[in-house]
């Protein structure tokens, strides 16, 4: 089985901007996602840097400046996010999963009519 992908809050909050924005440089990234300067300009490169480094990202160099985009979809990071999860927290059953989301009760009434939906939907095939 291949290796998980960890990823950090910053590098979730970089991968889903690029899946909703696509190619974007460094200083684009920095502005839209630390707008109040939160991170160094520095700290936001070495991170694209990495995750490209770690096959998240291609960087691709145009002139002076190097621009990111995503080499992975986000449903297949989704998927093996949560797969780890259920691995981790729930022992390796989904079921554990969906017990304890509709027994913690922060799903809403709205939430859980949308899920019994799906439930149908794939049972009517």
């Amino acid at each position: 089985m291949k290796k998980p992908i960890n990823l950090s809050e910053m590098e979730w909050q970089i991968m889903q901007f690029l899946w909703e924005k696509g190619v974007k440089s460094v200083k684009e990234v920095w502005q839209t996602l630390y707008p109040e300067k939160e991170k160094a300009y520095t700290t936001v490169q070495t991170y694209l840097d990495r995750m490209a480094e770690k096959k998240l990202l291609e960087k691709q160099k145009i002139g002076l400046v190097n621009f990111y985009f995503p080499l992975i979809d986000k449903q297949t990071l989704r998927k093996q996010a949560t797969e780890t999860l259920v691995s981790k927290a729930f022992n390796g059953s989904f079921l554990n999963l969906a017990a304890f989301l509709v027994d913690s009760q922060t799903l809403s009434e709205d939430d859980l009519d949308k899920i019994q939906e799906l439930i149908s939907r794939k049972e009517d095939g």
